[in-house]
């Protein structure tokens, strides 16, 4: 009974981690994707959507993700990945472990049964000029898209960007500081399929 309730109690609390973390979109953000990454219903709808990703993020835990409660009523989830794990210094071509990183969120984005549509967006730090910056990050993120494209993710479902260092999380002023910028950002917009089901109250994880 101890253990049930121990193993009750973890879970709770790992519920509150991941829905108290919301982020407000910055300007560019806003400026870059504009209303694909805006959604908004009633309350109970966006309330039942933000326990459905408290739920994806507890199964995805076990990856090396950063996850956030972002945009219109904080109904879209924020995924961030450190571009390392996705690519090689200087390339943009996805490297072997990155099939590893990308194929948990098949579930959520292909067939009809999927739950939203994805904003996939690269950043960078600023080592180097910003038409290499803007050029490098645009390729990895169009990478991104095809290999989605290739995993049956309906195209009028992804949208691809290329941000360069646009969009730093912190400045550049050391090399633990340039890691945290270089990284790829994945935005989880619920579509009409996951609305329709959080109305009717029958969207479970």
């Amino acid at each position: 009974m101890k253990r049930v309730l121990l193993s009750l109690w973890c879970i709770l609390l790992v519920q509150l981690a991941f829905g108290q973390r919301f982020e407000r979109l910055s300007e560019q953000e806003e400026a870059l994707f504009g209303k694909r990454v805006y959604v908004a219903d009633d309350y109970d709808a966006m309330k039942a959507i933000r326990r459905y990703w408290i739920q994806e993020s507890i199964r995805l835990q076990s990856h090396n993700y950063e996850f956030a409660h972002c945009g219109n009523n904080e109904a879209v989830l924020k995924v961030t990945i450190p571009s390392r794990l996705l690519f090689q210094q200087g390339d943009s071509v996805l490297s072997a472990t990155a099939d590893g990183f990308l194929r948990p969120f098949l579930r959520l984005l292909r067939g009809n049964e999927a739950m939203a549509t994805v904003v996939v967006a690269c950043h960078s730090d600023n080592n180097g000029s910003e038409k290499y910056l803007k050029r490098i990050t645009t390729n990895r993120a169009n990478a991104i898209g095809r290999w989605l494209q290739k995993q049956g993710v309906d195209a009028r479902g992804i949208g691809c960007y290329g941000v360069g260092n646009d969009v730093p999380r912190t400045d550049n002023s050391s090399l633990s500081k340039r890691e945290q910028n270089r990284r790829v950002t994945l935005y989880l917009v619920p579509n009409r399929h996951m609305m329709k089901l959080a109305k009717r109250k029958k969207l479970n994880s």
